[in-house]
C-alpha cells in the first residue's frame, strides 16, 4: 500500500491561502461547554464499513443529553452534507485506508479542507481522524501489526485541559481497530491524546476541527462483530476477543463521555 505523502503541492497552496483568512470563529482548542441549544443536528459521514458505526454514534448520541439530537447519513462515496444545513460534521471508521487509489478518499479531502476553511464544525473518528489529519498536512503511516481491542489511551496535559475530554480521566480504556495511524498532526493542531507512538486524538487551535483514533461507539457486542470478521487484511481478531469487557462496559461508558461532550456543545465554532 502507497500511504499518501505528508504535504503535496496542493495542500501547500490551501494552507498558503489559509493563513491569510480572518479569524471568523474561536479555536477549538480554547472553547469550553456551556448550556446547548434545544436541538442539534448531526452530519454522519459514513465510508464503507464492516459494521454500523454510524448506528452506534447515533445511540450514544441520543441518549447523551436533554437536547434533540437530528442526524443524517451520508455515504462518500454518492454525496457529501450540505456543509451549512448540519451544526456538525462527523466522519466515521471504514475499512479503506488513506493510500487507496480512491476518487471519493480524495473528494472527501477536499470537502474537509473547505470545511476547515470555513471554520465549520467537523470530527474524524478512527479512518475519520486519518483522512483529517492527512487533509490538513499531518502523516499517516502503516502500524506494524495494527491495533486492537480495549486498549489504553492517555491525555496529554492539553488534552486533560480540553472541554471534550471533560469528565474523563487521564487515562482511559477504549476501542482500537486500525492498521495505519497519524505520526504528526497538520500544523497548528494540539495533540490531545496518545498511545506509544500513535496520536490518538488532536485539535485544530484556529478551527473547530478534532480527530480521535478510537471508537467510543463500540460495545462489546459490536467488538465481537468484528472479531468474527477479522482476516488478513485486518488487525487480529484474537486480540479483540481477550479483551472485550462485560456488558455494561464500563470502558464504553468513559471513553463515551467525548460524544457527550461534543453534543453538548451550542456550536463549536461560537464557543469561547
Amino acid at each position: 500500500m502507497t500511504i499518501m505523502p505528508c504535504v503535496n503541492s496542493r495542500q501547500q497552496e490551501y494552507f498558503t491561502i489559509l493563513s491569510y483568512l480572518p479569524n471568523i470563529a474561536p479555536s477549538i482548542g480554547h472553547m469550553s461547554i456551556t448550556q446547548p441549544p434545544d436541538e442539534r443536528s448531526v452530519a454522519l459521514v459514513t465510508p464503507p464499513s464492516r459494521v454500523d458505526y454510524a448506528g452506534g454514534i447515533e445511540a450514544v448520541v441520543a441518549d447523551s443529553s436533554e437536547t434533540a439530537i437530528e442526524t443524517g447519513r451520508f455515504d462518500p462515496r454518492n454525496q457529501l452534507p450540505d456543509p451549512d444545513r448540519f451544526d456538525v460534521v462527523i466522519v466515521t471508521g471504514s475499512y479503506a485506508r488513506i493510500g487507496d487509489d480512491s476518487d471519493w478518499i480524495e473528494g472527501l479531502q477536499c470537502y474537509i479542507r473547505k470545511r476547515v476553511a470555513a471554520r465549520q464544525p467537523t470530527a474524524g473518528v478512527c479512518f475519520g481522524h486519518q483522512l483529517v489529519a492527512s487533509a490538513l498536512g499531518g502523516c499517516v503511516e502503516a502500524l506494524p501489526e495494527g491495533e486492537a481491542g480495549y486498549r489504553q489511551v492517555e491525555l496529554t496535559e492539553n488534552g486533560r485541559k480540553h472541554p471534550l475530554f471533560e469528565g474523563v480521566p487521564d487515562q482511559f480504556e477504549t476501542f482500537l481497530w486500525h492498521l495505519d495511524h497519524v505520526t504528526s498532526v497538520p500544523d497548528g493542531a494540539t495533540v490531545l491524546a496518545r498511545r506509544d507512538e500513535t496520536i490518538q486524538s488532536f485539535a485544530l487551535q484556529d478551527a473547530p476541527v478534532v480527530g480521535i483514533q478510537f471508537h467510543p461507539e463500540v460495545t462489546p457486542r459490536v467488538a465481537h462483530e468484528l472479531a468474527a470478521q477479522a482476516d488478513a487484511s485486518t488487525p487480529s481478531g484474537d486480540a479483540i476477543v481477550e479483551t472485550i469487557p462485560n456488558e455494561p462496559a464500563e470502558p464504553v461508558r468513559v471513553s463515551q463521555q467525548f460524544y457527550r461532550n461534543l453534543v453538548a456543545a451550542p456550536r463549536l465554532g461560537d464557543i469561547q
